[in-house]
């Protein structure tokens, strides 16, 4: 039953890269409006779930990145995305929590992920990167607040 959750949540994980790549396209046109919901994905875990079977799926879709989705040599974006939710976790366990401390943890996530863009282009302006971080920080906190409420424990 483990084999089969794993299987469900990397191929659900690989539909949430293709979706991301498919949104963003559409939206392309568009400046200062980018939705990243792997990036969502990958702070949720790295701040509440992260373990030794949560960096399996971010190996595995990291692969699929590269194979489909870019130019990186195989294995750059599993790297990327693993030292993002370490980094992140690490940082979450030794600071302080608040609604400051999570956006700016958000906001250096966005960072790491972009940094193919940020490294090729060095004109790129950082609060661009934050204009992009706040809508999706709001996605997190209602995601985070969704998936924490205890439905069996509150009253009706």
């Amino acid at each position: 039953m483990k084999f089969l959750r794993k299987i469900l949540l990397i191929f659900l994980t690989f539909l949430l890269i293709f979706t991301e790549a498919r949104v963003n396209t559409l939206l392309s046109d568009i400046d200062y409006i980018e939705m990243l919901p792997f990036l969502i994905y990958i702070f949720y875990v790295s701040l509440y779930s992260f373990s030794s079977g949560s960096s399996l799926v971010l190996v595995l879709s990291g692969f699929y990145f590269d194979l489909f989705l870019t130019d990186n040599f195989l294995g750059y974006t599993s790297i990327k995305f693993l030292l993002i939710c370490t980094i992140i976790h690490y940082l979450y366990t030794r600071l302080s929590s608040g609604i400051v401390t999570e956006f700016t943890l958000f906001y250096l996530s966005a960072l790491i992920y972009k940094f193919e863009v940020i490294s090729s282009s060095l004109g790129i302006n950082f609060i661009y990167i934050i204009i992009i971080c706040l809508p999706n920080y709001f996605l997190f906190k209602i995601l985070a607040s969704t998936l924490r409420r205890d439905v069996f424990s509150t009253k009706i």
